[in-house]
């Protein structure tokens, strides 16, 4: 029997994606397993796998425009099904627009084109290098991705993964052996052309939906402190050699600060709480979303149980995640149930901001840069590196003297963390 492609529902909150390209042709053979298409939702770019074995038919065409879940895109037949006359496309196919291509209705008998008048390509799979059976390299779309950063033709790269898969681990190596790597400096530039009317993408739309609304209908309030970032960047450098031979990463500052946030919150639940209907929901486990920009768009992956983890595991975590993100593999699960929010501009030599509280959470930290600033110590002016740390609150929840006891303790672990650790 036919095997159906149905647009699958890979997040709770997924009424619809876009299909924006397939990585197999009308009526190549492909193994259950095998990556049929990417699919962008609200929130990430998805591989789709094969759920069956034999010759693909009946490929719904890429038009960018949202399909809802469980429509059914493509259709798996038997080897014996693909080449049985009784499976002959029917005769108003025929009379369709060339370029374009049938889409079977979800609730019809599968009805495949005719078999291609080439013979099917054999079912082993690709050497390294090697194309597929519909002529395209076999990749993941992160190593596509970093293809095209680097300007690289895949067919000249030798894959590592499953099926001689070229994977992104191929291309780094690859850009490690040049002796500059141009493509990747340029895209600290925005790409945005000027003048020009740029519609908003899934993402783009969900964040401005979700903000304005935040904007709208919760009542935000800001306090503003500064903080003396010396003991950190102690503890940072003290911590650096041990951390990083578990964790690979540097434990940057933000992840310093989710860590010790997380613990302070512990003591401050109205800051870690979100409204429902007329209630507060306070939640008994804190999970740090950290705000990361990627393309031009907002995303907030989410470290989870920050109040109990280690260091070393918080810096492990927030790694893959922000590669994830950097190569649009983000999974929509990784993104979701956040109780607080860091959100860090301080790279980009912005001394302070207000940020918007990211629904349903009740609050969100925004960090400045840090800057040698003369202050008073002991009777004497000394440069002490000082950050702005501003927190957005939602008054619905919090009051102003909750907010401002959590900002002060925040500030005494951050100044003093070895009493925290």
């Amino acid at each position: 029997m036919p095997v159906e492609v149905v647009l699958p529902k890979v997040d709770m909150d997924m009424d619809s994606g876009i299909i924006i390209g397939w990585k197999v042709a009308e009526g190549a053979r492909v193994r259950q397993g095998d990556i049929l298409f990417d699919i962008e939702t609200s929130k990430s770019v998805m591989e789709v796998e094969s759920p069956g074995s034999g010759v693909i038919r009946q490929l719904a065409a890429v038009t960018g425009e949202p399909i809802a879940v469980g429509t059914s895109v493509a259709w798996i037949y038997d080897d014996d099904e693909a080449t049985l006359p009784s499976f002959a496309a029917p005769a108003q196919a025929s009379a369709q627009p060339a370029g374009t291509q049938a889409s079977p209705r979800a609730d019809a008998a599968p009805s495949p084109a005719a078999a291609p008048s080439q013979s099917p390509a054999p079912s082993h799979s690709p050497a390294p290098g090697e194309p597929s059976a519909s002529g395209e390299v076999r990749a993941t779309p992160a190593a596509r991705k970093l293809a095209r950063e680097l300007n690289v033709e895949l067919a000249t790269v030798i894959g590592s993964g499953p099926g001689g898969r070229i994977v992104e681990e191929d291309l780094k190596a690859l850009a490690a052996t040049r002796q500059s790597t141009p493509a990747i400096v340029a895209l600290a530039a925005d790409p945005v052309e000027q003048g020009a009317l740029v519609p908003f993408n899934p993402i783009r739309r969900i964040v401005a939906q979700r903000l304005a609304e935040s904007m709208r209908t919760v009542p935000h309030f800001y306090l503003s402190t500064q903080i003396d970032m010396s003991a950190l960047r102690d503890l940072a450098r003290r911590i650096e050699a041990n951390v990083t031979q578990v964790a690979v990463s540097k434990p940057g500052v933000t992840i310093l600060i989710a860590w010790l946030a997380a613990r302070v919150l512990a003591g401050h639940p109205r800051l870690n709480a979100s409204v429902e209907g007329d209630a507060m929901r306070v939640h008994a486990a804190v999970h740090i979303g950290i705000a990361i920009e990627r393309d031009g768009d907002l995303v907030v992956p989410v470290l989870r149980d920050a109040g109990t983890r280690t260091l070393t595991e918080l810096v492990r975590d927030f790694a893959q995640l922000r590669d994830a993100v950097r190569t649009s593999t983000i999974k929509p699960a990784q993104m979701r149930g956040g109780t607080f929010t860091l959100s860090n501009l301080g790279m980009y030599d912005v001394d302070a901001f207000t940020a918007i509280i990211n629904p349903p959470e009740c609050a969100i930290l925004a960090i400045g840069r840090t800057q040698d600033t003369p202050v008073a110590r002991d009777g004497q002016v000394v440069l002490r590196p000082i950050a702005t740390f501003t927190l957005s609150s939602d008054h619905r929840i919090v009051d102003g003297v909750a907010a401002a006891r959590f900002m002060s303790a925040l500030r005494k672990a951050i100044e003093h963390p070895d009493v925290v650790t």
